[in-house]
């Protein structure tokens, strides 16, 4: 496995918002990289032949339930818990 380029390496920190503060910690991610890629690696060699795709680890038939439509909530019970309402909807915080 080749070393990773400490360059390209600070650019995807920077890509990914990840604050690097020292050549250390630089270093210390880098270790850990080459780690998680000889792992996927070591996960490239199995022999999966003959093993079939799956979904789940336990062969489970849907069993979810119904999606059954009930009666709906009125304004008054939906807003019962809440803890801020406003002009009968929910209140939250602003977002932008």
């Amino acid at each position: 496995m080749e070393e990773l380029d400490f360059d390209r390496l600070r650019h995807v920190a920077n890509l990914s918002k990840i604050e690097i503060k020292d050549d250390e910690e630089l270093k210390n991610l880098s270790t850990k990289i080459q780690s998680i890629v000889k792992h996927a690696a070591q996960l490239e060699e199995l022999d999966l032949d003959g093993v079939e795709p799956m979904t789940h680890v336990i062969d489970v038939e849907n069993k979810l339930r119904e999606d059954v439509a009930g009666q709906p909530l009125s304004q008054d019970e939906a807003l019962k818990n809440t803890v801020s309402k406003e002009a009968g909807q929910f209140k939250v915080p602003r977002m932008i």
